[in-house]
């Protein structure tokens, strides 16, 4: 072990070593110039619960947590210990032709939390995979191909979930995708006009959308499930965001007791951010439609569902999800939060709306009027419109040791999902980090020219410090 402990430290300072070259020739180097130019461009020594350490020791909050990953909180010694277990065990992993008992234990401990009657699962690896099953199993349920989703949607990035995305620009250049049409998110009266036509197989939608930060409102789950059925929809529930505790309930659909899906699909937090899984939780009707028979037991599968180590995480992060009261911490946490952050709303004007629930939260900001200006510039407002959220972000990173999002590249949504595990006093820090950067950068052209100047001297940095 000590040694194996050596080979890793060996490799990792290899890799550390070498990543301008590596990254520039082998990896994605417009990801990297971007991560570069936004001062993003750290070393990451550790994280721990809510915090990530650079190699300077300099502690942040970290706010998006691997994307909503990391629930339980970074480095959780529980966690370690299940997979160290499960390593040292010698469990053979991927035998394919067998009946997996950890598999099987964790779909009965998912299904039964589970609202409504979604009494089979298939585990994959991710949560666009775990769409792309959806989406497979509610053609071959339904006879139709078409998708339904909502405007500002992401169900993922393959070509089955793009054609489920309500952001045009990460749609444009693949190609056909497949028959979909895109409806106003929380409006029932354009999904019952839609579902009307008959040509849907599914309706994806997210409770809490991740890219809007916007909450359906009180009976819009429920009614689209009644609406689903009457018209031989498939009620799809995207709760790959914010599944296992991250509304306040284990799922968000929770908040909807009236709701009844068809399939629900998680990802992200099951497995507690230590290893990839993917979850596609069916009702027995729909499932038997592709697997009703022996014949067609392998029509989907995938080669790495299911693994030990992924199957062991999902099983502790239920564990922890329980012994340490998550939903319960998310909601109570979560409300100090957002009391916080409609504080800061009612002392600054550049606040437009804070959005959200639980621990997944928005922020939306308003423009100043030199800011709508020179946003409808050529050249200068395409570039205005790229960097006026995320000088904001670059201010509490920097200054701040805050570690938060917008919701994409032209977003005017300052996104906050720290892990569960996130205590008053960080939430506090969170909120004071928020207020001064909004003192600093709320007005006039401050954010977009903050940003600009920012990445001019993190680009010369950068090219200083490549010199041979």
């Amino acid at each position: 072990m000590a040694e194996s402990r050596q080979d890793f430290a060996r490799l990792l300072n290899e890799a550390r070593g070498g990543i301008d070259a590596n990254y520039r020739d082998h990896g994605n180097p417009s990801f990297g110039q971007m991560i570069k130019l936004t001062g993003f461009d750290r070393t990451w020594a550790r994280g721990e619960g809510a915090f990530l350490f650079d190699e300077t020791g300099r502690r942040y909050v970290d706010c998006i947590a691997g994307y909503a990953v990391h629930c339980i909180g970074r480095s959780h010694p529980d966690m370690i210990a299940a997979l160290h277990d499960a390593l040292e065990s010698g469990t053979p992993n991927w035998v394919q032709f067998e009946r997996n008992p950890l598999a099987a234990l964790l779909a009965r401990r998912l299904s039964e939390r589970t609202p409504g009657e979604l009494d089979r699962v298939f585990f994959s690896n991710s949560g666009t995979e775990a769409i792309e099953c959806a989406i497979k199993l509610a053609r071959r349920a339904t006879g139709r191909v078409a998708l339904l989703h909502c405007d500002s949607a992401f169900h993922g990035l393959t070509l089955g979930a793009l054609a489920a995305n309500g952001n045009q620009k990460l749609r444009e250049g693949f190609g056909p995708l497949g028959e979909s049409e895109s409806i106003p998110f929380d409006d029932l009266v354009a999904l019952e006009r839609a579902l009307a036509s008959r040509r849907f197989s599914a309706f994806l939608v997210e409770p809490l959308q991740g890219k809007s930060c916007r909450v359906a409102s009180d009976g819009y789950l429920a009614e689209a499930s009644r609406l689903c059925n009457k018209f031989g929809t498939l009620l799809i529930v995207d709760e790959v965001q914010t599944g296992i505790g991250r509304t306040g309930r284990f799922l968000a659909l929770e908040h909807e007791p009236r709701c009844r899906p068809d399939m629900v699909v998680l990802s992200k937090a099951l497995a507690g951010g230590f290893v990839p899984i993917g979850v596609t939780l069916v009702r027995r009707d729909t499932w038997a439609a592709t697997f009703g028979r022996m014949s067609h037991a392998l029509v989907h599968a995938s080669t790495f569902q299911s693994g030990v180590l992924a199957m062991t995480a999902g099983l502790m992060t239920l564990e922890i999800h329980d012994r340490e009261r998550l939903s319960e911490q998310a909601m109570r946490r979560g409300a100090l939060m957002r009391n916080g952050l409609q504080e800061c709303a009612a002392r600054h004007s550049s606040i437009a709306e804070v959005r959200g629930r639980g621990l997944m939260l928005g922020v939306a900001l308003r423009k100043s009027e030199a800011e709508q200006v020179l946003s409808e510039i050529p050249w200068l407002g395409a570039l205005e419109k790229l960097t006026f959220g995320q000088g904001f972000v670059m201010e509490m990173l920097h200054t701040h040791s805050v570690l938060c999002q917008v919701t994409e590249s032209h977003s005017n949504i300052l996104k906050f999902t720290p892990p569960l595990v996130i205590e008053d006093r960080e939430i506090a820090q969170v909120i004071e980090a928020l207020d001064a950067t909004l003192t600093k950068l709320g007005g006039g052209l401050s954010a977009s020219a903050h940003a600009m100047l920012q990445a001019a001297r993190h680009w010369s940095n950068a090219r200083l410090s490549n010199r041979p």
